[in-house]
């Protein structure tokens, strides 16, 4: 009777949360890198790769998905998971109005020397279209394929490796020696 008292006092309850608070909390602090700096750099790179490459990382996986599509469509294939990596990031041109304005002088001094003066003024500035923070599009290029490497249930069979590669090189048109298949693994 005491202890079922002990137990549901406030006190106690409010004791014993504070107490799992504190427990918690030495655990959370205790998973910490050992080099707080090494730390910061780590978790700085890692923020800065990952702003930077979300566009390309989001191509990557829309053209995985669309060779895995593709792929999965070919007879004796089974399951299938396609890896690609970009070599360039995207390429942007945007519209630009360019105005070179030149103008030429000709000076004569009193002994009867001249001189001639050419000079040239270039204004190359990027088209704003009235009232939008973003320049006038003319052209985008997708990043260079670096790889592709497809791995198959399929792959052991020589036509069916051979397949996967004729039509990987075929939609993306890169050299054969960019792509990779092999055999998926377990049992």
């Amino acid at each position: 009777m005491k202890l079922l008292k002990l137990i549901s006092s406030d006190k106690m309850i409010i004791g014993l949360v504070a107490l799992i608070a504190v427990g918690m909390s030495f655990i959370y602090l205790g998973k910490g890198s050992e080099n707080p700096v090494q730390s910061m750099q780590a978790k700085s790179t890692s923020t800065s790769v990952s702003t930077t490459n979300t566009k390309i990382g989001a191509l990557e996986k829309e053209l995985e998905n669309k060779l895995q599509v593709n792929i999965l469509q070919m007879d004796g294939v089974g399951k299938v998971q396609v890896s690609v990596s970009f070599s360039t990031g995207l390429k942007n041109e945007y519209a630009r109005n360019q105005n070179v304005t030149r103008r030429t002088s000709k000076e004569t001094d009193k002994s009867g020397g001249t001189r001639e003066t050419t000079e040239v003024t270039e204004n190359n500035q990027v088209v704003m279209p009235n009232g939008s923070s973003q320049p006038v599009m003319v052209m985008e290029d997708r990043p260079e394929v670096a790889g592709v490497l497809v791995i198959a249930e399929g792959a052991r069979d020589p036509k069916v490796r051979e397949g996967i590669h004729t039509a990987i090189q075929t939609l993306l048109n890169i050299p054969s020696a960019r792509i990779t298949v092999v055999p998926m693994g377990g049992v």
